[in-house]
């Protein structure tokens, strides 16, 4: 299993943004993280629409941090991008299966479990942590 492309380039992007203090624009962000620009685009809408960047029009608009790197998590970037955090797709709709009609599947509580467990540590690492480790 694995994060997908686009989750991934996100924390790229918020990853660029906490280590400059200045407002970058979005060609420049592209740039610096090796993402193409229209991926970089659409990214950055989903990061603004979670309050996790600011957005900037005009001439010198462009995007910085909404908020610090110590209140920004692996998971608040994760879930702009992908959603709630699922093992499984049953977790959607609690307690639907389409694999034991009218019955629990077995394992359904250990994927809510497991799904629990990663949200849990991965809203425990903030991105500040991840820098404040190789201090």
């Amino acid at each position: 299993m694995q994060i997908t492309l686009e989750a991934d380039y996100a924390v790229r992007i918020v990853d660029y943004l906490m280590r400059k203090d200045s407002i970058m624009g979005g060609e420049e962000i592209s740039k610096a993280v090796v993402v193409p620009i229209q991926f970089t685009r659409k990214i950055l809408i989903k990061l603004n629409r979670a309050n996790i960047v600011n957005s900037y029009r005009g001439t010198a608009g462009g995007y910085d941090l909404a908020r610090l790197p110590k209140e920004i998590s692996l998971y608040d970037v994760f879930e702009a991008i992908e959603g709630p955090l699922m093992l499984n797709r049953c977790l959607i709709e609690e307690k639907k299966c389409t694999r034991v009609p009218d019955k629990q599947c077995p394992y359904h509580n250990i994927f809510r479990e497991l799904s629990n467990e990663m949200e849990t540590r991965m809203r425990g690492v903030s991105f500040a942590d991840i820098y404040q480790d190789k201090a």
